[in-house]
């Protein structure tokens, strides 16, 4: 997975920075969902990984506990970097409740971003820990809708955000609509992925597109915004 953090622009997650980056300006917020869970993650590694090898600092938010520094630090060998040096720009959090995450968001994710110096937020996970079946639906919604009003404030304000969130399995699982249309609501561009690799599709849902594609088929896309050209 190291060779895929570091590929250039003909791998799977570079595809998917062109399908949000174009057409139109880059997104202050992004929203990416969809299934399997580790597609998800790996992207959010992956957007990681390219903000700290450019030597921007990273505030990246963990609701998933799939954060590993070990990746990260064998893809920068793999580049050339000196993992110590990447790892020390990417500051994370991680969140196991809701409540959790909700104070992450809205009580230290801006002073984190100011502290760190960073304009560059990765949420990865956000909605893993609204599945908790121990909290009700409204209390987890109220809790979610304050986080996404934060996000909104913060990229009014100049802050690039990418939310990654894999689809959940449990009994819970019609929370997740009502989650997803929930972070639309503030992201600029939202995009659904299922599946993996060559094989995998996806569907943009804001700005919403008549047809799905496959990822392979993004290729030639690929080639038009070039490596140096990042979502966030």
């Amino acid at each position: 997975m190291e060779k895929q953090l570091s590929a250039q622009a003909e791998s799977w997650e570079a595809q998917i920075i062109s399908v949000l980056r174009a057409p139109g300006p880059p997104a202050k917020i992004a929203l990416v969902h969809g299934a399997p869970a580790g597609s998800i993650t790996r992207f959010a590694l992956h957007m990681a990984f390219s903000g700290i090898a450019r030597k921007k600092p990273v505030v990246y938010l963990d609701g998933g506990n799939s954060f590993d520094p070990f990746l990260l630090s064998k893809a920068a060998r793999h580049a050339g970097l000196a993992p110590e040096d990447l790892l020390s720009r990417i500051h994370i959090s991680r969140a196991f409740t809701c409540h959790q995450m909700h104070s992450l968001i809205v009580d230290r994710l801006a002073g984190a971003l100011n502290e760190f110096g960073a304009d560059v937020a990765i949420v990865s996970g956000l909605l893993n820990t609204f599945y908790d079946e121990d909290v009700k639906f409204g209390e987890a919604y109220d809790l979610l809708k304050e986080a996404t009003a934060e996000f909104a404030r913060l990229a009014g304000r100049g802050t690039r955000i990418l939310l990654a969130c894999p689809d959940t399995k449990l009994p819970l699982a019609p929370r997740q609509n009502r989650f997803v249309n929930l972070l639309k609501t503030v992201a600029d561009k939202a995009l659904r992925i299922e599946g993996e690799g060559d094989a995998a599709t996806y569907s943009h849902e804001k700005p919403r597109t008549k047809n799905r594609a496959s990822l392979s088929s993004a290729r030639a896309e690929a080639t038009v915004y070039p490596t140096t050209a990042q979502l966030l």
